[in-house]
C-alpha cells in the first residue's frame, strides 16, 4: 500500500507573488486522492532573509492553511508532517515539501567571478582535447527483456586525469542514425543506469569511473571509504585544479565526445542532461563540447553558492575554499548559448529554487524553467503540480 502524502495549493500561481503580498498555503493530507484526517500536523516555514515560523495544526479535517509573506525577493518554504498526540511522526506517511516565490524576476546571483576563472576552464578544454576518447573496454551485455530492440554495452573510455569514463551505452538495433544523449547522476556512488529510447543513443555514466552493475555492497564500501565525502576536502578545494570535481567535469565532456564517434550518431543532435550534481556535469561538459545542442536538467546543484551573502538560504554543501566558485552554474550561465531546460522543486532545500532562478536569469540562449509544487530534491508528491515561468 502506498504511503499517505500531502498536497499543497497556493491562492495563486506559486511563483508569481509580490513583495508584501500574503502567500496562502492550503495543505491537504491525502490517501489515494482523498483527503483523510490525522491526529495533528507539525509544520515549519522558513524563507530567505531570515523569516521562520513553526507550529501544530489540528488534523481532524485533514487540511489546514498557513500564511506567510516576504518584503524582499526570494522564496518561502513550507514543511509538514502528520504526527500523533506526542508529536511523533506517523508511519507510512510522506512529508510535505512546498514553497512559493516572491518577485523572482528580481533575484540576482552574486556577480563576482574568481580570479583565473577563464584560464582554468581553458586549461580544462586543452586537457580534454589532448586525449582522444578511445575505448578501453566494451562489454556486450545480455538484451534487456523489456527492451530487446537495443544493444547494451558496459563501456570504459580513456579520459584525462587517469580515471576512465565508465557507463552503460544503449543503442537501437534497427539500422539508422540516432540522436545522442549523455546522462549524468547526482551526488553519491552508484552504477550507471540502463536507459532506453527507441530514437536515441543513450550513454549514462557514473560520476567516478568505477565499475557498473556491481552488488550494492561494492558501492556502499566505496562511499564509506575512498569516496567518503568526495568533493568536500578543504585542502583540495584551495585550488580548482586539485578539486575532485575538475576531472569529473572533464570526464563528463569526454563522454559526449565518445558518443560523437559512434557510427550511428546522426551528427546533429547531442543532449547533455542530468539532475543535481548531474546537472552541474551537464552544464560544464556542454561548455567544453561545442556540438551539444540541448542541456536538459532538473534540480541543478551549485547555483549561486554565495547566496547567503545576500540574505538568501543556500543549498547543500560545505563551500569552504575558493575552488567551488569555479563550478558554480551562475558563473557558467552567461556563457551558455545553447537551449537549456530546467526543472526546480519548490520545496527543495538541497538545491534551492532561489539559486536556480538567479542562475537562470544569466542564461543568454533559449531557455525554459518550470517549478514543481510539493517537490523536494528526490521526492515528489503523487499530486505535485508543474508551473512554467513565462517571462
Amino acid at each position: 500500500m502506498a504511503n499517505k502524502y500531502f498536497y499543497c495549493k497556493t491562492n495563486k500561481a506559486p511563483h508569481t507573488y509580490r513583495c508584501g503580498e500574503d502567500v496562502e498555503f492550503h495543505i491537504f493530507f491525502r490517501e489515494d486522492g482523498v483527503t483523510v484526517p490525522a491526529p495533528q500536523f507539525k509544520w515549519r516555514i522558513e524563507a530567505d532573509h531570515g523569516f521562520e515560523d513553526e507550529g501544530i495544526a489540528d488534523g481532524s479535517t485533514g487540511e489546514f492553511i498557513l500564511h506567510a509573506s516576504l518584503d524582499k525577493p526570494g522564496f518561502i518554504y513550507v514543511f509538514a508532517s502528520a504526527v500523533d498526540e506526542n508529536e511523533v511522526a506517523l508511519p507510512e506517511c510522506d512529508r510535505l515539501f512546498g514553497g512559493a516565490g516572491v518577485e523572482i524576476e528580481k533575484i540576482r546571483a552574486y556577480p563576482e567571478e574568481p580570479a583565473g576563472y577563464h584560464d582554468f576552464w581553458a586549461t580544462c578544454k586543452r586537457e580534454l582535447l589532448a586525449v582522444y576518447p578511445d575505448i578501453i573496454e566494451q562489454k556486450k551485455l545480455p538484451d534487456d527483456p523489456l527492451h530487446p530492440d537495443h544493444n547494451v554495452y558496459d563501456m570504459k573510455i580513456v579520459a584525462p586525469g587517469g580515471i576512465p569514463v565508465s557507463g552503460i551505452l544503449t543503442v537501437p538495433k534497427k539500422d539508422g542514425k540516432y540522436q545522442g544523449r549523455v546522462t549524468y547522476q547526482g551526488y553519491g556512488v552508484k552504477s550507471a543506469w540502463h536507459l532506453f529510447m527507441d530514437d536515441t543513443i543513450n550513454f549514462c555514466i557514473n560520476a567516478h569511473g568505477i565499475h557498473n552493475d556491481e552488488p550494492q555492497e561494492y558501492y556502499d564500501e566505496l562511499f564509506r571509504g575512498r569516496l567518503a565525502g568526495y568533493g568536500f576536502d578543504e585542502e583540495q578545494n584551495r585550488s580548482p585544479h586539485t578539486c575532485y570535481f575538475k576531472y569529473m567535469m572533464i570526464r563528463a565532456a569526454q563522454a559526449l565526445r565518445f558518443v560523437m564517434t559512434l557510427p550511428t550518431w546522426d551528427g546533429k543532435t547531442l543532449i547533455s542532461r542530468g539532475g543535481s550534481q548531474g546537472a552541474v556535469q551537464a552544464f560544464q561538459a556542454a561548455s567544453l563540447v561545442d556540438e551539444v545542442t540541448l542541456i536538459d536538467t532538473w534540480v541543478p546543484w551549485l547555483c549561486d553558492i554565495k547566496s547567503g551573502d545576500m540574505g538568501r538560504l543556500c543549498g547543500f554543501g560545505n563551500f569552504k575554499g575558493e575552488a567551488f566558485r569555479f563550478f558554480d552554474l551562475s558563473l557558467r550561465a552567461p556563457y551558455v548559448t545553447k537551449k537549456v531546460i530546467i526543472s526546480a522543486g519548490l520545496g527543495d532545500s538541497t538545491t534551492r529554487p532561489s539559486g536556480i532562478v538567479a542562475m537562470y536569469h544569466k542564461l543568454n540562449g533559449e531557455k525554459e524553467l518550470s517549478f514543481m509544487q510539493s517537490r523536494e530534491h528526490v521526492y515528489t508528491s503523487p499530486e505535485s503540480e508543474t508551473f512554467y515561468w513565462e517571462k
